[in-house]
């Protein structure tokens, strides 16, 4: 039969029930798009959804005989579809293609908050070396050699108040633009 196409779903299913190849092949083409959206929707990965595409097409082969549509043959082809996914994932087949792509998006994240680690550690750095000098020094001192404020004031003989002051007016040069850094992510 050459006009397949204006076939309807049913009538094509009774023709295959009599195992018209041709039929199948129609109702293949008219349906596939259809279940491998449908698939890919729940499985994101594409081999996997032809294979479950696959098996419900030769699933429907198989069982042409027995197959009994009332009304939608694409809704009935959509639950195969669902009972197939459902299926592998039961039987754990499905789950590592889920487990990968999670850990692919973790693995992502982790690189964008390593270089927005970097990004910040960078401005600070900046931010740091814009210092008065001694400020600078006294600053470095305090937070990167983690000394106290009696280990400044000795290594470079000031006083401890002196010390205290520096880095007071450190932080507070270091605050302002810092705060405003964590408003714009905050509104990212």
């Amino acid at each position: 039969m050459s006009n397949l196409y204006a076939l309807s779903d049913l009538e094509l299913l009774s023709l295959l029930r009599t195992g018209d190849a041709t039929a199948f092949t129609e109702i293949y083409n008219r349906h596939w798009k259809f279940l491998f959206t449908a698939a890919n929707n729940a499985l994101h990965h594409r081999s996997d959804c032809m294979d479950v595409c696959q098996s419900v097409f030769m699933w429907l082969w198989e069982n042409r005989e027995q197959i009994e549509v009332k009304t939608n043959l694409q809704a009935y082809l959509y639950t195969a579809v669902k009972y197939k996914i459902a299926n592998l994932i039961r039987q754990g087949k499905v789950r590592e293609t889920l487990l990968d792509n999670v850990l692919a998006a973790d693995i992502r994240a982790e690189e964008r908050l390593d270089l927005e680690v970097k990004e910040l550690k960078s401005f600070i750095s900046q931010l740091v070396q814009e210092l008065p000098e001694k400020c600078r020094e006294v600053f470095l001192l305090s937070r990167d050699e983690r000394l106290s404020h009696r280990q400044i004031s000795e290594r470079l003989g000031i006083s401890e108040k002196t010390v205290d002051d520096h880095i007071t007016r450190a932080l507070k040069k270091l605050r302002v633009p810092l705060s405003r850094l964590s408003s714009i992510f905050l509104m990212l």
